[in-house]
């Protein structure tokens, strides 16, 4: 089985990634800049295309590299991310001794100044909607042959970039669940993810409460409302905005995920 590492990135004008994330295998480089172009080269380990658009959004770029992608066994990546050496032959082993695995989802080191602060990793279980709203698309592979059988794709409208600020990978994993697909933990570390900074979360500010809301509206919209009561009523130590404002914003924001209605700081 052949592997293929799906990058979302900005701004890049050349091909530094490769060398910087450690790709030894094939991969795409999904690039929101100011120009449309698309580069391929090959390295000592593998394939590399980058395809460059004017656009922005991640959900958008992330679907730019799966349109792309043609190898049997698809490895979601942030351009944040540094692979350790035998990533290729680990995920693909891990998916030949998982035969009924559509998806698994492995570790990762975060790493923060420098050091190591925590190791995402789970045991070997089998996970479900209940379980696994909490990991990032960075730890995600997938089987091509699955993905397109589910038509499963990222919602444009959520992540950095988007009138919604995160939760595109939450969405992700949901409509894989919805959809039929078998996704797995496996406790392989990928190698290490650098969280010095990010390109969308700047605080708990009200922004950050509504586009919760509106998250939550998409995931479990059967019980939205009882959903959001976590979001609203938690992050008292980290915000400066009160409990009831919390609760009014994420609940403004379950309404407002109905029509996707950005929101709209109050002058």
């Amino acid at each position: 089985m052949r592997l293929q590492v799906l990058v979302a990135t900005m701004r890049q004008t050349d091909l530094k990634l490769v060398e910087q994330m450690n790709l030894r295998c094939d991969a795409v480089i999904a690039n929101q800049a100011d120009r449309d172009e698309v580069v391929e080269q090959d390295t000592p380990h593998g394939r590399v295309k980058m395809i460059t658009t004017p656009t922005r959004g991640v959900g958008l770029n992330r679907n730019v590299a799966l349109l792309a992608a043609d190898a049997e066994l698809l490895l979601m990546g942030d351009d944040d991310v540094t692979y350790r050496d035998d990533m290729p032959q680990m995920v693909t082993e891990a998916f030949a001794t998982n035969p009924q695995a559509d998806v698994l989802i492995f570790g990762m080191e975060m790493v923060k100044d420098g050091a190591v602060f925590e190791t995402r990793t789970e045991p070997a279980r089998r996970l479900h909607t209940w379980n696994a709203m909490k990991f990032g698309t960075y730890r995600v592979a997938i089987r091509r042959e699955a993905l397109e059988r589910a038509n499963v794709t990222f919602h444009q409208a959520f992540g950095g970039g988007c009138p919604f600020s995160a939760g595109e990978d939450s969405l992700f994993l949901k409509a894989c669940f919805d959809r039929g697909l078998r996704v797995y933990a496996h406790p392989y570390v990928l190698g290490r993810c650098c969280k010095d900074s990010s390109s969308w979360f700047v605080g708990y500010n009200e922004k950050y409460f509504y586009d919760k809301g509106v998250l939550v509206r998409h995931l479990f919209p059967r019980t939205a409302y009882l959903m959001a009561l976590y979001f609203g009523a938690c992050f008292r130590r980290e915000t400066s905005v009160g409990l009831w404002k919390r609760l009014r914003l994420v609940y403004a924001g379950v309404r407002g995920g109905k029509r996707l209605i950005p929101y709209q700081e109050k002058r």
